[in-house]
């Protein structure tokens, strides 16, 4: 079973565990204070995908009310579920959720995350729009991305979605009768 959903404060515990399952290759210990800062107060809709009863994916978006776009936050996936679909799954969830429901309505999505991240993203149809060396204060080059939602439709956000969805429940019953 798995199931996309909104955030809830009693997923806290597990959204902390999917962060742990991801250091030291995603994430620097440092940001963990942030994450916990987030999950307390988040600045927009945070969701999480839950396989099987089990939080396994976090992510979130923010919108900036002055810009014409939306800021993607987190957008994390259990390390065991790695290469699943889960994160495509999550990511075309929030994609949908900022093209038919953000307030107000906006054009760009905007993500920032490492060189080891990026080509996930731009095989999504995100575009890199710039490269800062050292961007992070942990010293890791930072890459930004961005969505354009008036190139695209929300149908074709929800079959991007649903085909991600069908890819997890693939896998996940791989090998089995």
């Amino acid at each position: 079973m798995i199931l996309t959903r909104r955030y809830e404060t009693k997923d806290r515990a597990a959204v902390l565990a999917v962060f742990d399952s991801n250091l030291p290759d995603y994430f620097g210990a440092g940001d963990r204070e942030w994450l916990e800062e987030t999950l307390d107060d988040p600045d927009g809709p945070a969701f999480v995908v839950d396989v099987d009863g089990i939080t396994s994916a976090f992510g979130g978006y923010e919108i900036w009310e002055h810009y014409d776009k939306a800021l993607l936050f987190w957008g994390m996936v259990a390390r065991a579920h790695h290469g699943s679909g889960i994160g495509k799954l999550l990511l075309f969830e929030r994609l949908l959720h900022v093209a038919t429901s953000a307030e107000p309505a906006t054009r760009y999505v905007t993500v920032d995350t490492s060189p080891q991240v990026s080509p996930f993203f731009q095989h999504c149809r995100f575009e890199l729009t710039s490269v800062w060396p050292n961007g992070y204060r942990s010293g890791m080059d930072m890459h930004e991305l961005r969505f354009d939602l008036a190139a695209t439709l929300p149908a074709d956000l929800t079959a991007a979605r649903d085909a991600a969805l069908a890819r997890c429940f693939a896998g996940s019953t791989a090998g089995q009768p």
